[in-house]
Formats: C-alpha cells, sequence, structure tokens
C-alpha cells in the first residue's frame, strides 16, 4: 500500500515539469548523415522528485524544412526544486542527405532560425516511467561552424 501510494505521488509529481525551451545551441560535428550538437536545455522542476530524462525522440524541421529526428542518448539528471540548464548531447538524424544538406547549409547562413519540434520525451524517477509529448517552435540563433 506504501509502495503503490509513493508510486502515484511520484508519477503525479512528474507531471509538473516544464521544459520551457533551448538556451544556447553548440555544434560538434557531421558523421554520416547525423549532426551532432549540444544545446542548453531550459527544465523548470518545481517538485521534490529528482528524475532521469532517458530518450528525447523529436521530428525537427527549421524554417518549415523538414531535417530529421532528434535523439539524445544520455541520461541526464534533473534535480528537484530547481529552474536549471542543462547541457544536452542530442544528435539529428537527417531523413534525406540531400535536402538535409541543402537545409542545413541554408541556414548556417543565417544568424536565427526558427526550428519545431514534435514528438516525445521519455522520463523517469525511481520506478515510474512517464512519455511527454512535446509540440513547439522557438526560434535559436545559430551556431556558427568552424
Amino acid at each position: 500500500m506504501v509502495l503503490s501510494v509513493l508510486l502515484l505521488s511520484t508519477c503525479k509529481n512528474i507531471e509538473n515539469i516544464e521544459i520551457k525551451g533551448v538556451d544556447k545551441v553548440s555544434f560538434r560535428g557531421i558523421e554520416d548523415n547525423t549532426v551532432y550538437f549540444s544545446a542548453g536545455l531550459n527544465v523548470s522542476n518545481p517538485t521534490g522528485v529528482r528524475f532521469r530524462l532517458k530518450e528525447v525522440n523529436l521530428a525537427t524541421a527549421a524554417d518549415g524544412d523538414f531535417l530529421g529526428t532528434m535523439y539524445c542518448d544520455e541520461d541526464i539528471k534533473i534535480a528537484p526544486r530547481k529552474d536549471s540548464v542543462y547541457m544536452v548531447p542530442l544528435s539529428l538524424k537527417l531523413g534525406n542527405i540531400f535536402t538535409g544538406a541543402a537545409t542545413l547549409y541554408k541556414i548556417s547562413r543565417q544568424s536565427r532560425v526558427k526550428i519545431e519540434v514534435k514528438g516525445y520525451i521519455r522520463v523517469r524517477s525511481a520506478l515510474v516511467t512517464k512519455k511527454i509529448d512535446i509540440s513547439r517552435s522557438q526560434f535559436v540563433d545559430v551556431p556558427k561552424i568552424r
């Protein structure tokens, strides 16, 4: 009984988290048809529950042009009762190498670009895993590729 109450309260607390947006993007490299970069994910966790970001799966478009699917392969620990920016290593697997490369070249010439993402992230706290649907767009400063 006590375990079920703890699990239910943990699940309810996970619903209170909010992903406010992306603060800073830094380019790490390109290999095959995958772009590697880090992004500062602004997360608000008002609850007393620590959780982990377990999975990211987001269809990504830049200025309306579909790029591919964004993934995160590392667990990111989110602290309780904190609003923080977490540097998250992400990879963007291009849907089509030719149109993806053309779109990446086009946005590399701009200073800001509108990024649209739709998909889900999966978070885990203790024994509870929750899938959070994401659908948002945001203007992001384009990092310079050297």
